[in-house]
Formats: C-alpha cells, structure tokens, sequence
C-alpha cells in the first residue's frame, strides 16, 4: 500500500508542474475548471481501450521503430483522438473560443495519459523489488524511472496537435477541416514516434535536445494565437484601437466569457493553487484507484 500510494504521488509530481503552466499559457483567461477536469480525466480513462488493443493485437510488438511509431504512437495517439472527438471537440462556446483552447485542453487530456502511465511504470518497475524487501536496490530503481519519466512528453505532442485541431474547430469547409486533423494526427504520432526512438537509442542529452525544440514550438505556436486570440481583439475593440471585427461571435460574447477577467485581472496566490492541491491531494489519488481497479478489472476480463 505505501509503494501504491508513493507511486500516485510521485507520478502526480511529475505532471503537476507541466499542467499548472500550460493552464497557465493564456494570459488573457482561464479556462473554465469543470471543461479542463473532464480533459483530464479522459486522459487517464484513455489507458484501458489502449490496453485492450494491445492484447488483442499481438503483432504489435516487434521491433523499437515499429513498437515506437505503430504500437505507442499510432495506437496511443489514435485512441486520444478518438476520444477528444467524443469530448473536448463538442466543447462549445465560451468553453471552447479559439485555437489556443485546443491545444490546452489536448494537452492537458495528453497530461491525464501520461501521468497514468508515469504510475503504471513507477508501480510495476518497483515492485518486485519493493516486495522483496531491498530497499537499496528498490531507491535505485525508483531513481532511475522517476529520472526516465521525468521528461514531458504526451502533454508536447498533444498540444502541439492541438494548435491544428483547434484551427480546423474554427473552419468552415468540412473537407478542409478534415485535412488539418489528418494532419494533427501524423503529427501527434510522428513526434510521439520520435520521442520513444530517441528515448530508447539516443540518450539523456538528444532527448532534452528534442524536448527543448518541442517547447520551442509550443511557444512560437502559442504567440502566434495569441497575436490572433478574440480576447485581444476584444480589448482593442473595447478600447477603441480598431473597428474590424471577424470573429464568429460579437465582442460582448467575449467580453463575458467565463475566465475572461478584463479589464481586471485573473484570479491568482491561492484563490488559483487551492482548487488544485485539493484535487492533488484528495481527488486525484482517488481517481487513479478507480482508474487502476478499471484497468485491473479489464485486464483480468480479457485474459478469461
């Protein structure tokens, strides 16, 4: 129980730092918690249609490339998607305003994943030796994972999928918009692909190497839809700046938004940490028992 217990933590940990900025990323409005913690929560839920593809697709264990590209980035990404078409996709207006939206609530949908998976690796990696009572071998090994997961890697290609998921939300050609999404999805798994390969054969410092353009990316993608964000143009429109307007909904739609907080400013200090150490400390470790006993129950079913 104490392993089970430190592994939530620890996986918890891991995250918690790269959700808080990217929900951070939007200078200009939060986003509404209940929409940003049913993103989460389809992130960890993703694990068990993972699981049953995986059993029931034995082929796909074979070679790093193929079990890299095929097995974790193909199926992985495939089953998010799928249910980021069920959940975030039907998000409507104001929850869902602009691209930047997306690739928030993608990522953090890829965060729910990856954090399951940071406890999955953390609780089977050390169990055997946690049971076996060397305790040594058993701190070396929780090292040695903990420094493994510790790099950010599905909150990255999620959101960076998101940025093209969210300007195919915004369009109006169904054909067109089905294009950026093929391509969102290549991307995810193209860069989930990359991820594993270089994990596994290139090392510590390509790895932080790739990780670092990913981040750049992410930065230059989040200033251009910043530059382009409604909620600006709101101000500048209230403000007088400008007259143009070309965006779906009227100033006033925005104006009101919930999270929009001009001409004041975002709630911050422990109005904002609270809600969050709350669900870190009570609600998430809950979650991840319902989500392990799930992923327990379904594993036993298949194997009858």
């Amino acid at each position: 129980m104490n392993l089970f217990v430190q592994a939530i933590y620890l996986a918890s940990g891991l995250s918690l730092g790269y959700i808080f900025l990217l929900y951070r990323s939007n200078p200009l409005r939060r986003l509404p918690a209940s929409t940003v913690t049913i993103s989460f929560v389809v992130g960890m839920v993703a694990v068990i249609p993972v699981i049953i593809i995986k059993h029931f697709a034995p082929l796909l264990n074979g070679s790093s490339l193929f079990t890299s590209f095929v097995s974790a980035g193909t199926i992985e990404e495939g089953v998010k998607f799928a249910l980021m078409a069920l959940t975030i996709w039907r998000f409507s207006f104001p929850d869902l305003a602009e691209p930047l939206d997306f690739a928030i609530y993608f990522g953090i949908l890829g965060v729910g994943f990856g954090i399951y998976e940071d406890f999955s690796y953390l609780f089977s990696g050390t169990y055997s030796v946690w049971k076996a009572g060397d305790i040594g071998q058993f701190h070396r090994a929780l090292q040695a994972l903990v420094i493994a997961r510790v790099f950010p890697g599905h909150i990255l290609f999620d959101s960076l999928a998101g940025f093209l998921i969210g300007h195919a939300r915004f369009l109006a050609s169904r054909r067109v918009r089905g294009w950026w999404i093929a391509g969102a999805f290549i991307l995810a798994v193209a860069l989930h692909g990359s991820f594993d390969m270089i994990a596994i054969h290139g090392g510590t410092i390509p790895l932080l190497t790739y990780v670092a353009v990913l981040v750049a990316a992410f930065l230059y993608l989040r200033r251009r839809a910043l530059e382009r964000s409604p909620f600006r143009a709101t101000i500048a429109y209230v403000m007088g700046e400008t007259d143009n307007w070309q965006y779906p909904h009227p100033p006033v739609d925005y104006l009101f938004a919930d999270g929009f907080s001009w001409p004041g400013v975002p709630k911050r200090g422990m109005y904002e940490l609270f809600p969050l150490t709350l669900s870190l400390v009570i609600l998430y470790p809950l979650l991840v028992v319902a989500v392990y006993l799930l992923e327990r129950a379904t594993v036993w079913l298949i194997s009858l």
